[in-house]
């Protein structure tokens, strides 16, 4: 039996997530705590993060990053409905 107490909270990962990716604010994809690590996949318009967190004490163990493609863009998306419909 494991009797690790997790000082880490979901709340307090997120935030630890966010400043380690350097930004203020995502959508929370996926959220969990496996192995005394909280798992979290987030993003922002333009990028996806998978970050690593130990539910004990709030250490950064591994952040991930790359660009989301730009047709999820939302201003993309816009300007390309606003092209075909002058298009049209």
């Amino acid at each position: 039996m494991n009797n690790t107490a997790y000082t880490i909270d979901i709340a307090a990962a997120r935030s630890l997530a966010l400043n380690a990716a350097g930004i203020g604010a995502a959508e929370f994809k996926h959220a969990r705590l496996s192995g005394g690590l909280w798992e979290m996949e987030f993003r922002t318009n333009e990028m996806h993060y998978d970050c690593y967190i130990d539910a004990v004490d709030g250490e950064i163990r591994g952040i991930d990053f790359y660009p989301v493609a730009v047709e999820t863009y939302p201003e993309y998306a816009k300007d390309l409905w606003l092209r075909r419909r002058k298009a049209a």
